[in-house]
């Protein structure tokens, strides 16, 4: 009676579950004395009468190793091999040839062409034939809860993706409505004691106007905060659409929106020529704006203000920067640079809301690139980024 495998299609089976081992032969013969040799390996042979009947079975179930006689009529077993390895499911089961000994040398050197992992030599010696089968009977074993592990590891992986997803949209949409609905009363706040200034500051003495603009500028810095905000929660979703980009001319626009909104100031910037990259317009301009603000900000101290905005070839990988030569940082502090609302330097010497860095951050992080930063105290800072 020839024994039907049990499918193993889609879920490795189960550890415990014994493996099958397929035997293709046309001489019953062979078949059965093959049969009673792998009996103590205590696994599930299957048996084949030819070539097609062993293709058959290869469609109804895997097996561990097959063996695979030469001498066979209409397909002999080089022809079989063949077609075992044109099936995907199969292509890499282990086969071992068995052929008589004065016919080695010639079917050793054809078997081997066509994927033969061994050869076992007629007549057949019981304990190497279960020893080479029972080596890989274990190897399919430990393929097979590999396999389970990693179909395991997959489904967590999606269970705590999925869990992650839908927290991030809460949080997003919770936060992106808590700083739109503050806003609006700060804004308004900020209305009403321009107006209570400009309607009745003649009737206020001079610590009472001090107390109304210190109120407006917090307020102003608390609008500011949110308006961060908001801009990170709009980089988290949409589609990334990416086109080359011509970087220098976005910086030298950057420069003179920030020239134009701070006339008094003058600083040197150096932007290099023919700086490109690929990524999308609307994050990579909001990322170097971000940036190079930063430089323009931190040199509001140095006698002679320098920008400069190049890019350097480092081990054949391509890298813009930003560099100034302002206040710099303490690198023992910069893994906190890119954090939300992290500062470095007190809002009086240095006024600002904390999230410019963490947008260039999540931007860099979109386009699957990387962001990094080097400085010292008193030497300026240079922002790195590869998209």
């Amino acid at each position: 009676m020839v024994t039907r495998p049990r499918r193993t299609r889609d879920v490795a089976a189960p550890v415990g579950t014994k493996v099958s081992i397929l035997i293709v032969d046309d001489d019953p013969t062979k078949r059965f004395a093959l049969r009673s040799i792998l009996e103590p390996v205590g696994e599930n042979v299957v048996e084949a009468t030819s070539g097609a009947d062993a293709l058959r079975q290869l469609l109804r179930g895997d097996f561990a190793v097959i063996l695979l006689d030469v001498r066979m009529p209409v397909m002999d077993g080089f022809e079989t091999a063949q077609l075992v390895r044109q099936r995907p499911r199969s292509e890499l089961t282990p086969i071992i040839f068995v052929t008589a000994l004065d016919q080695a040398e010639t079917d050793m050197e054809r078997g081997y062409d066509l994927g033969a992992v061994d050869f076992v030599f007629a007549p057949v010696v019981p304990a190497i034939l279960r020893a080479k089968v029972s080596v890989f009977v274990e190897l399919y074993r430990a393929q097979q809860e590999l396999r389970r592990y990693r179909l395991q590891l997959e489904e967590l992986v999606q269970e705590r993706t999925t869990a992650l997803t839908a927290i991030n949209r809460e949080l997003e949409a919770f936060s992106y409505s808590v700083s739109h609905d503050l806003r609006a009363p700060l804004v308004a706040f900020d209305g009403l004691s321009k107006t209570l200034l400009e309607d009745y500051g003649g009737q206020l003495d001079k610590r009472a106007k001090e107390y109304i603009e210190r109120m407006r500028l917090a307020s102003q810095r608390m609008t500011s905060v949110f308006d961060g905000l908001q801009t990170l929660f709009r980089l988290t979703g949409g589609e990334i659409r990416r086109e080359q980009l011509d970087i220098s001319s976005i910086a030298g626009q950057i420069v003179d929106e920030i020239r134009s909104e701070n006339p008094e100031r003058h600083v040197e910037v150096d932007i290099a020529s023919g700086m490109t990259a690929v990524g999308d317009q609307r994050l990579v301009r909001i990322l170097l704006a971000n940036l190079i603000s930063n430089a323009w900000k931190f040199t509001g101290e140095s006698s002679a203000p320098k920008v400069w905005v190049g890019q350097e070839m480092v081990e054949g990988a391509r890298r813009i920067f930003v560099r100034d030569n302002g206040v710099g940082f303490d690198m023992i502090s910069a893994h906190r640079l890119f954090g939300a609302f992290q500062r470095l330097h007190s809002q009086s010497e240095f006024p600002g809301a904390g999230i410019g860095l963490a947008t260039a951050r999540r931007i860099v992080n979109r386009h699957g690139g990387r962001i990094w930063a080097e400085g010292a105290v008193s030497d300026g800072a240079t922002f790195y980024f590869v998209l």
